[in-house]
């Protein structure tokens, strides 16, 4: 277990579209209990950082809308662990708004933040990793990442490319990249330089704040102004609200960590996975002989391979899928989705012909 000097920020402010139709707006995937056993994204990542961060000293970053979900999920989180963002602007202005909040509580504060669809199947390495790394940044004005070695060239993740110079035990990063084509996604894992982008990243805040400040001084001048002017919780807030539409929509990679130039990466040897995907999801769940992967309480298959089966309405119903192969098969109470599990970016198109033909409905 990490001292009181260490805090963790989860990220739980996006909406989660390319996993509907069980992501909605008003019930986004880390609110969603996928594997139907109580546990939620959201649930499962406050749980597993508890394990090494003290409980008073993790904090929800979220919409100011899932608020209450926030507090329905977590009910033994205090009010003041829940950072509430007016409008969604991406993850740099999350990050620079949980800096200032913790630096404000703890001057002497070290953060590790990650988002909330992280999955891990290795905890006690991936916490030796996250304890390493806090004690990296306790002892350098730098922020640090976790690569993974990659096992194959994967298109869904993020590359980190590093050099070969070195600060006690930690790399320096070179480049940043999102998710490539597969004949570039070849080449970065052959190179041996490029690891997969776990989303984790540590800094202390004053290092952190300092960063931020010459990358994104549109952000970090206002909640100078906010943080000087005002000593009222509620105060804050009310300003930060104010003030908070107007912040460019960014995330966090692209206003910063591409940018700067202490920016390091710890070696993360567990495994990993995030949940942004219906593919993504498929992966991390149990199959059968066939590679179906089912998550419902009565289904039936016969020659079908490949495929992930979904049942999560209010009403149990038995499922039968007969001569089907790669589908995405997702019942609820008011949808019922059957496409191709690989089609990720059809999710953009259904959702907006949704817009046009209900007009904002809770299909959504």
């Amino acid at each position: 277990m990490l001292d009181n000097d260490n805090y963790c920020v989860i990220l739980a402010g996006g909406a989660g579209t390319r996993m509907w139709p069980l992501s909605r707006k008003h019930l986004p995937k880390q609110f969603v209990d996928f594997f139907r056993d109580g546990n939620t994204l959201l649930k499962q990542a406050v749980a597993r950082m508890e394990k090494i961060i003290p409980r008073q000293n993790i904090i929800v970053a979220t919409n100011v809308s899932y608020y209450e979900l926030v507090r329905e999920q977590l009910p033994d989180l205090d009010p003041s662990q829940i950072l509430r963002e007016a409008a969604m602007k991406g993850t740099g202005p999350s990050f620079v708004m949980a800096a200032y909040h913790i630096r404000d509580l703890n001057p002497n504060a070290k953060v590790v933040v990650l988002p909330s669809d992280v999955q891990i199947m290795d905890e006690e390495s991936y916490f030796q990793t996250i304890e390493e790394g806090m004690q990296f940044v306790s002892r350098h004005d730098m922020l640090l990442t976790i690569g993974i070695k990659p096992t194959h060239p994967e298109t869904r993740y993020g590359y980190i490319q590093i050099d070969d110079d070195m600060t006690d035990g930690m790399y320096r990063v070179r480049t940043f990249t999102e998710k490539p084509a597969e004949n570039f996604a070849r080449l970065f894992v052959e190179s041996g330089e490029f690891y997969w982008n776990s989303g984790v990243l540590m800094w202390n805040a004053d290092a952190f704040i300092k960063t931020a400040a010459i990358y994104m001084p549109e952000v970090t001048k206002q909640f100078d102004m906010i943080y000087g002017s005002c000593h009222n919780r509620d105060a804050r807030r009310n300003k930060l609200y104010a003030f908070y539409e107007a912040f460019p929509h960014i995330s966090i990679d692209y206003a910063l960590l591409e940018k700067a130039d202490n920016v390091y990466m710890a070696m993360g040897t567990f495994k990993w996975n995030d949940i942004e995907s219906w593919d993504l999801l498929y992966d991390v769940s149990s199959h059968d002989a066939d590679g179906n992967a089912v998550i419902a309480d009565d289904t039936i298959t016969y020659d079908c391979s490949g495929n992930l089966i979904i049942e999560n309405g209010g009403k149990r119903k038995l499922v039968v899928v007969d001569g089907m192969s790669d589908l995405l098969i997702v019942d609820t109470d008011d949808v019922l989705l059957v496409c191709n599990r690989h089609n990720e970016q059809a999710f953009k198109k259904y959702l907006n012909d949704l817009k046009i033909r209900h007009d904002g409905s809770d299909f959504t």
